[in-house]
This record gives structure tokens, C-alpha cells and sequence, in this order.
């Protein structure tokens, strides 16, 4: 690795920054900061609900990740939510955000999901090896693309670079894709704990670099990490072209040719619907529960009413669900709504799919 860009912050200044950072990714931290999160959740829930025009009576409580995450995700599936006290009308589904510790005994048409999963891919076995794992597909796909569009990939190590990709790059894409929704690393946290112990990565094409990924690495650690990215001002012609796809492969190539074992892709929440999971599923990663403190936190999604829009929903997002040693995709259907099976579920980690007719899963609850 280069040696670091040089700092921007007074010493103090930086050693909060590193404390802050270690008590959000660290896995040292987790249990302490998923045991915080635990009682704040329990003596303060975050409480929100679906807005009254959607098509399901939606309730969550627990964990004050929940809107950044589960619901942001609902919101994208048509069932947006805002903030709510204890004494609205009563919900189709409960949701509840808490720690492993703390779940309750499940009632019937009850689902236990991890929080956030995420998707790690081996490199440490060699470029066959990795090539071997993508789907073919996916290869051929990169490769058109690769030749039609000259890409090529460049190491960054400059101040300059990182203002570059945080201010033109990460920023405006996160702002086209998520609007108000956006959530991100704040530019110093950004700099000192990614950029200035990480690597920052370009896709170039004609001269110019038109997409980039700040990757995260710890001290003795082999995994490389993709935490932030971007495409030029955010244009949804980067993303039309290929060019953010291609970061994921360049960042896989790289990571093999540089003694790196695994490349972290990220996480994200429990369902086979979110198009990270099955863009990332392309390329075979392990499915697993994360390091840092999230690893420590469940969500429990309760169907307290059977309705048509509850049963849409339920059909329409498969989950990733807890079972013994591991995971399970859960996929619902009934007489009316197949399964989703064009939704991809295998990676390590998965053990298995299963088909759950609603009508049984349903059967206690009243309609």
C-alpha cells in the first residue's frame, strides 16, 4: 500500500474521528455498542408508521436504525412511513428492531430476520479461481463492456483525489439515488479513517475518471472493503454505461493481484428484492452476519392482519432469514401470486430456499 496522504485535522481532532469510527465498524466495539443500542431501543423505541393511503398498515418499534434502513427500503417498495406515537390505528404488520438477546418468543406468521447481511468474496485463491465464482453472464457482460469502453483503473492517492471523488463523485450520486433518504460518511470522517489508511480506486474511460469506490482497510487485515462510491456528478449515464458496475470487478481483480483474501461488498437489509443483493449475488459472495454491531441486532416482522396488500407485499420481497447455521431465503405465494423465483437467492452462507404458502403461514391470523 502507499503511504498515507497527509493528515487535515489536529491530532485530537483526528483521534475522535478514529473513535467514532471504531465504535461504528469496529468488531471489538460491537457487543458494547449493540448492548447501547439494546436498552435506548427498549426505554426509547423509534416509533414510525405507514402513511394512511398506502397499501399496508405498516407499524415499526426498536432500534433507531430502523427508518435509515428496513423502512427506507419499504418506502422503495411503495409503502413509505413517517414518525409515530403510540396511540395511531392498528397495523397489518408489526415490525420490530432489537437486539439478538432481546427477541421475544415468535407468535404465529412471525419471520426472524438479521438486521443487515453482508456479501464477501474470497480472492485469496487466485484469478482462476475468482473468475470461476462470477457468473458467466456477468463475465462476458464486463469484458464487452471493458473493451467497448477503453476502461482502465487507477490508484488515487492525493488530497486532491478524495475532494475529487467525495464532492463530484460519492455525494451527487448518493443525492440522485436516495434524495432525502441520503445518508453517508461525513467528508473528515471520510478522509482520515477510509482515505488516508484505505484505498481509493477510479474507472477511466477516455481520460477522464468517470466512476470511483473509496475502499476501507484495518491494520493486520487482508479484506478490503468497499464503502463509499460514485459516478461523475452522479449521471445516470455512468451507471446506463456500466462504468458503477465495473468498479465492483475491477476492485475484485485488483484485490487478488494485491494479496488481499476477501473483498467485502457491503451490506445490506434482508431482502432478496433490494438490486444490491442481486447484482452482488453475480458474483457468488458468502452471505454473513456482520462484524460490526449489526451482527448483534435482529428484526422481527409480524403479520398481525391477512390482507390483500400484506399478501403482495410478502410475495413481492422474499426475505433472507435466520435459521440454524446460517440463513434461509423465504419465498411466499399463494393460489394468486406465484413465487419469485427470478429473484437469485445462492451464495455461501444461504443454506437453502423455501416456498411458503401463504395461506398456511397465514392461517392464524384474521383477515
Amino acid at each position: 500500500m502507499n503511504s498515507p496522504a497527509p493528515p487535515r485535522a489536529p491530532l485530537p481532532s483526528r483521534t475522535a474521528l478514529h473513535a467514532r469510527y471504531a465504535w461504528d465498524t469496529g468488531p471489538c466495539l460491537a457487543p458494547v455498542h449493540c448492548g447501547w443500542d439494546g436498552v435506548r431501543g427498549r426505554h426509547r423505541p423509534v416509533r414510525a408508521r405507514s402513511l394512511p393511503a398506502g397499501p399496508v398498515r405498516l407499524s415499526y418499534a426498536g432500534l433507531d436504525e430502523g427508518p435509515r434502513h428496513v423502512l427506507e427500503f419499504l418506502r422503495q417498495q411503495g409503502v413509505p412511513t413517517a414518525a409515530a406515537g403510540t396511540g395511531d390505528a392498528p397495523a397489518d404488520i408489526l415490525l420490530r428492531g432489537t437486539t439478538a438477546r432481546a427477541v421475544p418468543a415468535l407468535p404465529p406468521a412471525t419471520l426472524l430476520l438479521p438486521f443487515r447481511v453482508r456479501l464477501v468474496v474470497p480472492v485469496g485463491e487466485g484469478t482462476e479461481a475468482l473468475r470461476a465464482r462470477i457468473s458467466r453472464r456477468e463475465r462476458r457482460g464486463f469484458a464487452a463492456r471493458r473493451r467497448e469502453r477503453g476502461w482502465t483503473w487507477e490508484q488515487a492517492t492525493g488530497p486532491g483525489a478524495f475532494d475529487h471523488f467525495y464532492e463530484r463523485m460519492h455525494l451527487p450520486t448518493m443525492r440522485r439515488r436516495h434524495g432525502g433518504a441520503t445518508r453517508s460518511v461525513p467528508p473528515a470522517l471520510a478522509y482520515e479513517c477510509l482515505f488516508r489508511r484505505g484505498a481509493l480506486f477510479f474507472v477511466v474511460e477516455n481520460g477522464t475518471r468517470v466512476a470511483g469506490v473509496l475502499c476501507a482497510r484495518r491494520a493486520r487485515s487482508r479484506t478490503l472493503t468497499m464503502r463509499l462510491l460514485g459516478v461523475l456528478d452522479g449521471a445516470e449515464d455512468h451507471y446506463a454505461s456500466g462504468a458503477a458496475r465495473a468498479l465492483t470487478h475491477f476492485a475484485l481483480e485488483w484485490a487478488c493481484m494485491h494479496g488481499m483474501t476477501h473483498v467485502d461488498l457491503s451490506g445490506c437489509e434482508p431482502f432478496l428484492s433490494k438490486g444490491i443483493f442481486q447484482f452482488k449475488q453475480r458474483f457468488h459472495p458468502e452471505c454473513r452476519l456482520p462484524a460490526d454491531h449489526f451482527g448483534g441486532k435482529r428484526l422481527v416482522l409480524r403479520v398481525v392482519r391477512d390482507t390483500p396488500g400484506v399478501r403482495d407485499l410478502l410475495v413481492a420481497n422474499p426475505v433472507v432469514a435466520l435459521a440454524a447455521g446460517g440463513f434461509e431465503a423465504l419465498y411466499f405465494h399463494d393460489a394468486h401470486r406465484p413465487p419469485r423465483t427470478d429473484l437469485a437467492w445462492q451464495c455461501p452462507g444461504i443454506l437453502r430456499a423455501r416456498h411458503l404458502d401463504l395461506d398456511t403461514f397465514l392461517h392464524p391470523v384474521p383477515r
